[in-house]
C-alpha cells in the first residue's frame, strides 16, 4: 500500500479504534436513552441503528483481516506490472533507435570509389578527365623573397604578442623570437624551436623542433625520429588544450630529461662497480619511500651483476657509497659509516647531490657544492670530486688538531696543508712500487715536520680512505711499516684526530735511524 502513495495503520491499532469507536457510542446511546424522555419506539430505532452501524464496522474489519492475508500475492502482482511496464518502455526505446540509427547507416555507409581513375593514376601517372582549366590557374607554392620579408616581420609581432599573454617557467635560460619561430632553451636539458599554426590555428603552437641537450662524454642524447615525433604530437595536443602550453612543455621535457640523466648516471656507475672501482665503491637506489630506511634502501640494492628491481619507482634517486672499509679502519661497529654521495630530483624535480657530511672545497675554503653538469654526465668525475673535498676536509681537521699541540708544532712551518704534492714527493713516490703513497700523487697531503728538514707526508688513499705515512729523509723515501701505519689508521680515525697518532708515528719514525 505504500508504494502507491497512500497512508499505512497498523491492523491492531485499527481494530482498537473500532472497538472503543463502538463502545463511546454505546455509552453515549445509554446516557442519551436515561437524560431524554424518550418513547420506547425511538430508543428501539436508534438502538437498531447503533447495531446495523457496529455490524457493518466489524463486517469490514473482518474483510480487512482476510485480505490482509493476501497482501504478498498483491505486491508480487504489482511488481510484475512495474517490471513489464519497463520491458514497454525499453523496447520503445530500443525501437526509436534503430529507427535513427536506419538512417544513420545510410550517411556512414562506404563511398564508391572510383577504382579505374586510381589504376589509370597510378599505371599511368595520368589523369585525363582533369579539367583543363586547373592547368590554367596554376598554383605558387612558395612567397617571394620581397614577399617573404613583411610576412615574416608580421609574424614575428604575432608572436611576440602571443607570448606576452602565456606564462613561461622561470626554468627557461633562453627565449629568442626570430624569422617567426621562437627558441626556448634550457641549460643541460633540452632547446625547441616553436611557431603559431597547430593545425591551422594560429592561436596554438606548433613544435618545429626539438633537441635534448643532456648527454656525457660520447655526445648528447639522440632519441629515434619515431619517438621525436611521437612526443612532439604528444606535446602539441597537450600544448593546444591548455591555458598555459609553454608549462605543460616544460613539465613533460623536463621530467623526461630528469629521468635521462639519472639512468646514465646509473649506467656509468654500473660500469664503475664492473672495473676500475671494483669492490671500491657500491650504490643503491632510493626514492622517497625508503630515504633513511635500511631496510627499503637494502631491498633496492644493485646486484653483483647489475640487475637491479626498479618495480614501483618513477625516478629512483642514487646513493654512491665509497670508502667501503672506513668503518673497519675506525673502529666502530655502525655500518652507516662509510661516506656517500647521493643524487636525487627533489621535489621541484632538480636534481641536488648531497654528501653526507658537511666538507669543505680545496680551492675556496668554504662549503663544497656538488653539482652536476647534465650536458656531460660524468660519474666517476662527480666521485672523485666527492672524494676530494671530503680528503681535504679531513686533512685539515688533523691539520687543526696538530697545530694545538706545542710538542708537534712549535714554530710556523712545522704544519703545512698542501693541496699538491711537490715535485720531490711525486719524484720520490714514483720510486717506491712498494708503497700505497703513490695514491697522494697530486693530491692534497699534510707534510709535518719531524726534526730538522724531515718532515712526515700525510695523505689518505683515494680508494678506501685509510691514512698514508711517509717519512722523507734527504729526499730519499723511507715508508713505514705496515704494522705503524695500521696503528696510525687505528689511533688516528676516531672521534679525536692526531696526537696519539704522531705521537706513535715519530716514535716509530725515530726508531728507523
Amino acid at each position: 500500500m505504500a508504494e502507491l502513495g497512500q497512508e499505512t495503520v497498523e491492523f491492531s491499532t485499527l481494530v482498537s479504534r473500532t472497538a472503543e469507536e463502538s463502545y463511546l457510542s454505546l455509552k453515549e446511546l445509554v446516557d442519551k436513552s436515561r437524560s431524554s424522555e424518550q418513547s420506547d419506539s425511538e430508543k428501539k430505532i436508534n438502538l437498531l441503528k447503533f447495531l446495523v452501524k457496529t455490524q457493518q464496522r466489524m463486517l469490514r474489519l473482518n474483510v480487512l483481516a482476510k485480505w490482509c492475508q493476501q497482501v504478498p500475492l498483491i505486491q508480487y502482482c504489482q511488481q510484475l506490472a512495474s517490471t513489464l511496464s519497463n520491458h514497454d518502455m525499453c523496447f520503445t526505446q530500443a525501437a526509436d533507435s534503430l529507427f535513427f540509427m536506419h538512417e544513420g547507416l545510410q550517411q556512414a555507409r562506404a563511398p564508391i570509389y572510383d577504382v579505374p581513375s586510381s589504376i589509370e593514376v597510378l599505371l599511368t601517372g595520368n589523369y585525363q578527365r582533369l579539367p583543363k582549366c586547373i592547368e590554367d590557374v596554376g598554383i605558387q607554392s612558395t612567397l617571394t623573397e620581397d614577399q617573404q620579408k613583411p610576412a615574416l616581420k608580421k609574424l614575428d609581432t604575432l608572436v611576440r604578442s602571443k607570448l606576452l599573454e602565456v606564462t613561461l617557467p622561470k626554468d627557461i635560460s633562453e627565449v629568442k623570437v626570430s624569422d617567426g619561430t621562437v627558441m626556448l632553451r634550457v641549460e643541460g636539458e633540452f632547446k625547441v624551436l616553436v611557431t603559431l599554426g597547430y593545425r591551422g590555428h594560429l592561436t596554438m603552437w606548433r613544435i618545429l623542433h626539438l633537441e635534448l641537450l643532456v648527454g656525457e662524454k660520447s655526445g648528447l642524447v639522440k632519441l629515434e625520429e619515431l619517438r621525436k615525433h611521437a612526443l612532439g604530437d604528444d606535446l602539441e595536443r597537450r600544448m593546444a588544450a591548455s591555458e598555459n602550453p609553454f608549462i605543460i612543455l616544460y613539465s613533460v621535457l623536463h621530467e623526461l630529461c630528469v629521468a635521462l640523466v639519472m639512468d646514465t648516471l646509473i649506467r656509468q656507475v654500473q660500469s664503475l662497480r664492473q672495473g676500475r672501482w671494483k669492490d671500491a665503491i657500491r650504490f643503491e637506489l632510493v626514492s622517497d619511500a625508503s630515504v633513511g630506511q635500511s631496510g627499503s634502501a637494502a631491498s633496492m640494492q644493485m646486484s653483483q651483476d647489475g640487475e637491479t628491481d626498479t618495480a614501483g619507482l618513477r625516478t629512483p634517486g642514487l646513493k654512491i657509497i665509497y670508502w667501503l672499509d672506513f668503518d673497519r679502519i675506525s673502529s666502530t661497529s655502525d655500518t652507516g659509516s662509510c661516506p656517500f654521495i647521493k643524487i636525487e630530483p627533489g621535489p621541484d624535480l632538480q636534481i641536488k647531490c648531497l654528501h653526507s657530511s658537511f666538507v669543505i672545497d680545496p680551492a675556496t675554503g668554504k662549503e663544497a657544492e656538488i653539482s652536476l653538469d647534465q650536458s656531460c654526465i660524468d660519474a666517476e668525475k662527480l666521485l672523485l670530486r666527492a672524494i676530494c673535498c671530503n680528503r681535504y676536509t679531513r686533512l685539515l681537521e688533523i691539520y687543526k688538531e696538530l697545530a694545538k699541540n706545542s710538542q708537534i708544532c712549535r714554530v710556523a712551518g712545522d704544519i703545512v696543508l698542501q693541496c699538491h704534492a711537490d715535485e720531490s714527493d711525486v719524484h720520490s713516490k714514483k720510486k717506491d712500487s712498494k708503497s700505497d703513497a703513490r695514491q697522494c700523487e697530486g693530491q692534497e697531503v699534510l707534510r709535518v715536520r719531524a726534526y730538522g728538514s724531515s718532515f712526515f707526508t700525510l695523505g689518505i688513499n683515494i680508494r678506501v680512505g685509510k691514512t698514508i705515512v711517509v717519512c722523507l729523509v734527504k729526499h730519499k723515501p723511507l715508508v713505514l711499516n705496515r704494522l705503524g701505519e695500521e696503528e696510525w689508521n687505528r689511533q688516528a680515525i676516531g672521534s679525536k684526530w692526531g696526537d696519539n697518532g704522531m705521537i706513535i708515528a715519530q716514535s716509530l719514525f725515530k726508531r728507523s735511524f
